[in-house]
């Protein structure tokens, strides 16, 4: 059965989502003729075109935001001038342009443009070390999220890496999606009132060639995030319109976290299946058959109501897969953003980065906080180090790119250090990244063979940073014995970045504070490059939920519905206001990172702060 695999809009555009280039490779090893394509990278490069500034100018002066786009629509021949060099030079097809790109007043000023070069003028930390090219990838960062900000006035729904993600914040039922699937329309997309006429949004014009070049007989997309979930539905509505016979099908993480306890069957008016945890059997299943009692985790709508099938089978062993492959996708295409000047955060949006996951599951598994629950988390199952190492051999000769994005829960040390004992001996000249626990098990000797190894940069959870909470949370970790890593890490020159949690049960003012100073010290000191505060949620599928009395809280009742249930409303005290506190601690930490406000008295400015 000709499979057609599509990542929707929108995503990072820097790099491949992983999700479609390991499915492709699996079916095609199955023996599946399998496609793939990427509408989110697509649905950018139409707006961020000549073409696409044009239909941008034109909306923008029929829409009733049209006053608040006065200053883009003046500047469209600018615009007009640039934006292919722009594009060109974000996705290094043409580094001469560093030169005139770098220079003020090559680029229409934006607000997010205007704020660098103020910035730059108060502080002189904006541009201090960067070189000229990089210096030009900044600018012309910040000039597309000028553009993207443009075309949110023309559609509310879009933003630069989200589309519709502000519709899945609490939807108990699908009635509310549905309804922006039915009415909703813009330049980027139109809903079903549109189905008759000739005039199309882009996306369904993206759709629409897909479908045409490739003629799929099956449609599995996926939705790793909330803001992938309108887009993807969007593009199921348009090949129901096209193509009624084509089967689709939705999988990912948004699917696998939000609709385990799907009952709501209006999102099958859209799609044929939805199927839970790791895609592989499941697709290929639906691909063998039509008969319900092959599937496995797969939802499907029977007689108006929602059903679960689960066939017997066995497990696809995470070492038994064949390395990504990428053929289908435009590589060159796609383009870095270099938004923020952080080396460690830049990472994410910036370079050409190959993604491989070393290990199915996460091997401590134990956050109280975490979906420790649910299949991505609970089921660990590791590659060989040998598997590894000929899966990054193999996408190097597909891709041309040597660097690699480790996208496991968690790196796992043991591997960890096969795996750069492997690199090594195969004499592998790579770049790589990744996220780990900062535990006791990553000694000096491993950070110093991952560093030879090609590793440059980790990420990983500090959370609180209070070991009275990090206790509470079974995180397995102390707050000295992270710095104590963290330090090893950057003496080894390997960057660091830390995820950092407020409000988490219990956690009081002094305790926030508390790992605020633990933060501004490391910062201080050079052991810590970045880091960022995310305020605590109670998922529905975390230890937390399943013991709310051992945290202090109680959970509140859940609006009435069948569709989406993760995130779970709960009554706890605290004796601050969060709002404000989590206002404060991003602007401390992202002054700390810019090398600023380390001799402010953390108690009792910081409370008030703003980035400077």
């Amino acid at each position: 059965m000709k499979t057609l695999l599509i990542t929707p809009p929108l995503l990072q555009p820097n790099t491949p989502y992983a999700a479609t280039p390991m499915l492709t490779a699996w079916l095609r090893s199955r023996g599946v003729d399998a496609v793939q394509a990427d509408l989110s990278l697509a649905l950018l490069l139409r707006l961020f075109s000549q073409s696409g500034i044009t239909e941008l100018c034109h909306a923008l002066r029929e829409s009733p935001s049209r006053h608040d786009a006065s200053d883009f629509l003046t500047a469209e021949p600018q615009h007009l001038a640039v934006i292919d060099d722009v594009l060109a030079f974000l996705q290094d097809r043409n580094p001469a342009l560093a030169k005139p790109l770098s220079r003020r007043g090559a680029l229409p000023e934006g607000p997010a443009l205007a704020r660098a070069y103020e910035q730059n003028i108060r502080f002189g930390w904006n541009f201090r070390g960067i070189d000229r090219h990089n210096r030009a990838r900044h600018l012309c960062s910040l000039y597309l999220d000028d553009v993207a900000s443009a075309a949110a006035l023309v559609d509310p729904l879009f933003a630069f890496s989200r589309y519709g993600e502000s519709l899945d914040s609490v939807m108990p039922t699908f009635e509310p999606l549905a309804t922006q699937l039915a009415e909703h329309a813009s330049l980027f997309s139109r809903g079903a009132p549109y189905r008759s006429t000739p005039e199309l949004g882009w996306l369904e014009v993206l759709t629409d060639e897909i479908m045409q070049a490739h003629q799929p007989e099956l449609v599995a997309i996926t939705v790793p995030f909330p803001g992938t979930l309108f887009g993807a539905l969007r593009v199921a509505q348009r090949i129901r319109t096209l193509r009624p016979d084509v089967r689709i099908v939705l999988g990912g993480g948004y699917i696998n976290t939000e609709l385990r306890d799907l009952k709501d069957p209006g999102i099958f008016d859209f799609v044929d299946y939805i199927t839970l945890d790791s895609g592989m059997l499941p697709l290929l299943r639906l691909t063998e058959s039509a008969l319900p009692e092959h599937f496995v985790r797969t939802f499907v709508r029977v007689s108006g109501k929602v059903r679960y099938l689960d066939g017997p089978h066995d497990p696809v062993l995470h070492d038994s897969l064949p390395a990504p492959l990428y053929e289908g996708l435009p590589l060159d295409h796609y383009f870095g953003l270099f938004e923020t000047l952080n080396p460690v955060t830049q990472l994410w949006s910036d370079g050409r980065w190959n993604k491989l996951v070393l290990a199915h599951g996460c091997c401590w598994g134990r956050c109280a906080f975490c979906d420790t629950s649910i299949d991505y988390i609970a089921r660990y199952d590791s590659a060989s180090a040998k598997t590894i190492c000929d899966w990054i051999e193999r996408v190097i000769e597909r891709t041309g790119f040597n660097g690699f994005h480790f996208v496991d829960e968690a790196l796992p040390p043991a591997l960890l250090e096969a795996l750069c004992e492997e690199i090594l001996e195969r004499g592998l000249r790579i770049e790589w990244w990744g996220n780990v626990r900062f535990e006791s098990r990553f000694s000096e000797r491993l950070i110093a063979g991952m560093a030879a190894a090609g590793c440059i940069a980790v990420t990983g959870g500090l959370e609180t940073c209070c070991d009275r909470t990090l206790n509470l949370m079974r995180k397995g970790i102390t707050v000295a014995g992270a710095e104590s890593v963290c330090a090893a890490f950057t003496a080894a020159g390997i960057m660091v970045h830390a995820y950092l949690m407020y409000g988490f049960p219990t956690q009081t003012q002094a305790e926030t504070l508390q790992g605020l100073e633990t933060i501004r010290r490391m910062m201080e000191s050079g052991m810590l490059d970045s880091a960022y505060w995310h305020r605590f949620a109670l998922t529905a599928h975390s230890e937390i939920a399943r013991t709310p009395e051992r945290f202090g809280i109680s959970l509140l009742p859940q609006p009435p519905g069948g569709f989406a249930r993760n995130e779970i409303p709960f009554d706890g005290q605290s004796d601050c206001n969060l709002g404000a506190l989590g206002e404060a601690l991003r602007a401390a930490t992202y002054n700390y990172q810019h090398g600023v406000a380390f001799d402010r008295h953390v108690e009792e400015g910081l409370l008030a702060a703003t980035p400077l």
